[in-house]
């Protein structure tokens, strides 16, 4: 929310007001700016070169190759137009590869063409991105995620492992409609945990929570991304919900976070992550629009799977047309023994919740009502608070 940020002057600015212990990055756009701030403000937690790097996808694979060259990455190089790419797929003779933006998240901008691919219809990807573009060689395989948290010396402590579901949709490519937890007795948990204990000790991040994404082939396991920050769309969450009550991994990471003191061994409990799995039904919507209705939320949250929304939809909700993680209409994160399928149960839940909007058909005024309640309970929900404009009235000097 500051543009052009002076991070010396803001720190010396809290300074004067507070007595700063810590920085918490909630998310990943604030992981960068708030390692600077951390480290103009004196906090040991602060690596700025390594959160840099994180925000970098082209310098993080780099960061991985320069201290461990045995990690497995795929071909990867930063291009700035149509004939560089030209150039990239003949030198390392690849039959698919991935633009996306350098610095991006939430699968965003990411588009997958073949070796083969015109000038034409890569200069329309480029016309259409305002940031730097990386190009990878696309592995074919099962993608995963693997979630954990680095101590105080660097060691990364893996907490949660899970599979992606992905779909054609929407005239995109590998779309999320959902994903499952692994437990210790699958095939890939050991390989996945191992590899990216070697990835997370190459990049050298300490005291942070951590979400890793790769991709498993006839190779192994290989590096899509890694975010120096808890999951996104709840899986903080949902990763204690699965070890159990005594596993709070926010109050780990808030410890961590203001701290280099060791907390020792994490309560986790891999037996009860063998009992049952986890999972996260992603709804999509074809179009932008206005939802007038919603119908199946109160079949999903009677069903003995259902654990808790991550978005529950309801009227007055704008939904965007899904083209990435940021535009999904909903989600569901639920729970189901080993005897059942997370997938079938995924597909019931995206069955189940129909989204209808303000172009599906004439809608009556007495139909409208919900949604102008719930546009009335937004307005309301999002007034301006007192303390917004007494921060309004203390510049940063």
């Amino acid at each position: 929310m500051i543009t052009d940020p002076d991070w010396g002057t803001i720190a010396r600015s809290l300074s004067r007001r507070h007595r700063i212990v810590g920085v918490l990055p909630y998310e990943e756009g604030t992981v960068a700016p708030l390692s600077a701030l951390a480290e103009d403000l004196g906090l040991s937690w602060a690596q700025p070169e390594v959160h840099h790097a994180l925000r970098n996808k082209h310098a993080l694979k780099e960061l991985v190759a320069q201290n461990d060259p045995d990690v497995r990455l795929n071909v990867f190089r930063k291009v700035s137009g149509p004939e560089e790419v030209v150039e990239a797929v003949r030198d390392h003779d690849l039959r698919r590869f991935v633009l996306k933006p350098n610095d991006g998240s939430g699968n965003n901008d990411v588009a997958v063409f073949d070796g083969g691919v015109g000038i034409p219809l890569l200069r329309e990807y480029f016309a259409s991105s305002s940031s730097e573009v990386l190009l990878e060689e696309f592995i074919s395989g099962q993608e995963y995620w693997v979630n954990g948290q680095m101590d105080e010396s660097g060691t990364p402590i893996v907490v949660g492992i899970g599979r992606y579901y992905r779909t054609d949709r929407n005239g995109i490519e590998n779309l999320d409609l959902g994903k499952s937890s692994v437990g210790p007795d699958d095939p890939q948990f050991v390989a996945l945990r191992d590899y990216a204990s070697s990835v997370m000790r190459a990049i050298g991040l300490r005291r942070s929570p951590f979400h890793l994404e790769v991709i498993v082939d006839e190779r192994g396991p290989c590096l899509v991304e890694v975010g120096g920050r808890f999951c996104g769309e709840l899986g903080t969450l949902r990763d204690m919900a699965h070890h159990g009550p005594q596993l709070d991994l926010i109050d780990v990471a808030a410890h961590y976070y203001i701290s280099d003191r060791p907390l020792g061994d994490l309560p986790l409990d891999w037996e009860r992550v063998r009992s049952f799995w986890t999972a996260v039904a992603t709804g999509d919507s074809e179009r932008d629009q206005r939802l007038v209705r919603v119908d199946g939320t109160d079949e999903i949250q009677d069903s003995p799977h259902f654990l808790f929304w991550v978005k529950k939809p309801v009227p007055s909700d704008f939904v965007f047309r899904t083209t990435s993680l940021t535009t999904r209409a909903w989600a569901v994160t639920l729970a189901g023994t080993h005897d059942q399928s997370p997938r079938e149960i995924i597909d019931w839940a995206r069955r189940t919740v129909h989204l209808f909007g303000m172009h599906d058909r004439a809608w009556s005024t007495r139909e409208k009502l919900p949604m102008y309640e719930g546009l009335l309970h937004k307005a309301w929900s999002s007034r301006p608070r007192w303390y917004e404009m007494k921060a309004l009235m203390q510049p940063v000097q």
